[in-house]
């Protein structure tokens, strides 16, 4: 009874993030001045119950097989490096890889951690990002892509230096990349962060979660 509870949660839970994400975008429409580390997005395509269904069990997949990443330690063995600062709602990104070959929804490139001194290695498991390589279509967001529009918002970041030890991924031109071993990306492909081991107040598919240490 308790997994029936906590799946009907979840369930419904995808259908509130959907309500909240058209209303934000409804709202961003008619809202001036405002700054935001990520392109606004214009609303998705209408939730359907096979959306809801399918993106919960893809969540439900995701959860389980993450679930040995608690240990960061088990995470560093499998490739997965940190790039980047500790940044407020953002927490601190663990990369395996920023050019999947395919989508796994099992495998995400990127974990997200928050600092723990009461866990294993010092941090938590908190959520997890997924890449996907596509062409924009006319609404601003990839063609195809594998979690549904009706739910996910996608959106991608120009100018990354992936370079071990940096501090800042964001802050050096090509040049100054390359002067430091590092590699330069002018666009990373699509992405989307899953907060599925903490909630996000925002919403699961939220670009931050307010709810991070």
């Amino acid at each position: 009874m308790k997994t029936i509870a906590l799946t009907t949660a979840l369930f419904f839970g995808l259908a509130l993030a959907a309500v909240a994400q058209h209303a934000s975008a409804g709202m961003d429409e008619h809202a001036s001045g405002s700054m935001s580390p990520h392109p606004s997005h214009p609303a998705g395509a209408p939730v359907t119950y096979a959306d809801l269904k399918n993106t919960l069990e893809q969540l439900e997949r995701a959860k389980q097989a993450t679930a040995k990443y608690q240990d960061v330690h088990v995470a560093e063995a499998d490739g997965y490096h940190q790039l980047g600062p500790d940044s407020p709602g953002m927490a601190i990104h663990f990369v395996q890889t920023l050019e999947p070959k395919a989508f796994d929804i099992e495998k995400p490139p990127i974990l997200v951690y928050e600092k723990n001194p009461a866990a294993s290695g010092g941090y938590s498991l908190v959520g997890v990002v997924y890449l996907w390589n596509a062409a924009a279509g006319l609404d601003g967001q990839p063609l195809d892509p594998p979690l549904p529009k009706s739910l996910v918002s996608w959106h991608r970041h120009p100018n990354l230096c992936l370079a071990p030890g940096l501090t800042n991924p964001h802050g050096l031109t090509e040049s100054q990349c390359r002067d430091q071993g590092g590699r330069f990306l002018a666009e990373t492909p699509w992405m989307v962060h899953a907060w599925i081991w903490k909630d996000s107040p925002s919403g699961v598919f939220s670009d931050q979660n307010s709810a991070l240490r």
